[in-house]
């Protein structure tokens, strides 16, 4: 099952608001961030609140980016311990 760009964006941004109590506050996909690669797509984000206002303390802390698969629709979370780079070298080796 191919997933398009608008279905991944959904995907994603499901996956954020079934976590939102975590953040204390609604989250908002960066669509200016988002990128395409051979596999998927990569999706930021961050609170409203820190888009609105951009106060550092409204910031969403740890917020990783998002992979969603274009094979599958798979949502996966990279992580905050390297450069983006280097997870998605991971997903396009694999």
């Amino acid at each position: 099952m191919a997933v398009s760009k608008a279905e991944a964006r959904q995907l994603a941004l499901n996956f954020l608001q079934s976590r939102e109590q975590e953040a204390d506050d609604e989250v908002v996909l960066l669509d200016d961030y988002t990128m395409e690669k051979p596999f998927g797509w990569v999706f930021f984000f961050d609170s409203k609140r820190h888009v609105e206002t951009g106060d550092i303390r409204d910031a969403v802390a740890g917020n990783a980016p998002i992979v969603v698969t274009k094979t599958d629709g798979q949502v996966h979370v990279t992580g905050t311990a390297f450069p983006i780079e280097h997870y998605l070298k991971e997903f396009e080796s694999e």
